[in-house]
């Protein structure tokens, strides 16, 4: 049984985004902090540069790059090996802040995203339904979001470098599971709100 191309291809950049992280923790426990963000920044800087080479997603390539050295950065600056993971957390911080804001505008930021994505309605904000799905799809998204941020602050108040380093990791794989479930669902939403207008049009 073979891989699909594009969940290998996706299993493959997975791998190279966390790989300056494990780098780092890996280097932490023998070299200490200093070290640990020197290994991780030349070892984003190494990946980019074969990245660039392959021709193979260099947007994000260039983006996980620039992430990577400016958690090593800020690990150098604070002497702390808990430093690296501080950027990551905004990106919970904003997505929650993001969520909540849509909400009290009556604009569901999953409704925005993944109704363009999956081909829906323009008019879905005037779709009970559709507007209700999307309004429970953002406040699960909301939530997930401020509970990543809850552990990863407390994991950082606690100086726990290792949980902090596995939390990391886990969490691209867990916001593409969560994306990939908000589309489908999306999508499932979209056309049975297609098929009862259909129906509906049909009976009359």
């Amino acid at each position: 049984m073979t891989t699909p191309p594009r969940a290998r291809t996706a299993a493959t950049a997975a791998a190279v985004a966390g790989t300056p992280t494990l780098v780092f923790l890996a280097a932490n426990g023998t070299g200490g902090p200093r070290a640990a963000s020197v290994a991780a920044a030349v070892t984003a800087v190494a990946l980019l540069g074969w990245r660039l080479r392959e021709r193979r997603h260099v947007r994000h390539a260039v983006l996980g790059a620039l992430l990577a050295t400016a958690c090593a950065g800020v690990a150098l600056w604070t002497g702390q090996a808990r430093g690296f993971f501080l950027l990551p957390m905004a990106v919970p911080a904003a997505a929650t802040a993001a969520c909540l804001l849509s909400l009290v505008a009556d604009r569901p930021l999953a409704g925005s995203v993944a109704n363009k994505v999956v081909g829906g309605p323009p008019g879905w904000r005037a779709d009970r339904a559709l507007h209700r799905f999307y309004a429970v799809s953002t406040v699960v998204i909301a939530l997930v979001s401020f509970a990543s941020l809850a552990a990863q602050v407390a994991l950082y108040r606690w100086s726990d470098v290792a949980w902090l380093g596995l939390l990391h990791l886990l969490m691209g794989p867990l916001w593409a599971g969560v994306t990939a479930l908000s589309l489908l669902l999306a999508r499932r939403a979209v056309t049975r709100e297609r098929d009862a207008a259909g129906a509906g049009g049909r009976t009359r």
